[in-house]
């Protein structure tokens, strides 16, 4: 667990440094154990932070795959059956040729 510590900043002038401000940090005693904790605390607040926002995008993004493809599938099976319907509208017709040549006669 991490200790919580208090951290009191002193400011004030003093006469011999013509005006300028000096402060004091007292730190109790431990903040060296909160110091050696930071860099490890940061890195595991980073790597569960990318695991987070990884497995948001994962839920968001496969329905979304899922209602893409269903609807991919739908507009090529529409497709289909307008050429389908077009070959059913095809006329047919029967003719019979006739000739005065004299070519085909023989």
């Amino acid at each position: 667990m991490f200790k919580i510590y208090k951290r009191t900043i002193h400011i004030g002038t003093s006469e011999n440094s013509q005006g300028r401000l000096e402060y004091q940090v007292e730190e109790s005693s431990g903040s060296s154990l909160s110091k050696i904790l930071v860099i490890p605390a940061m890195i595991a607040g980073a790597v569960v932070g990318t695991l987070v926002f990884s497995v948001f995008f994962v839920v968001l993004l496969i329905p979304l795959g899922i209602v893409g493809y269903k609807a991919w599938r739908l507009i090529k099976t529409a497709q289909q059956q307008n050429v389908g319907q077009a070959d059913g509208e095809s006329i047919t017709a029967e003719y019979t040729v006739i000739s005065d040549s004299e070519q085909d006669n023989k």
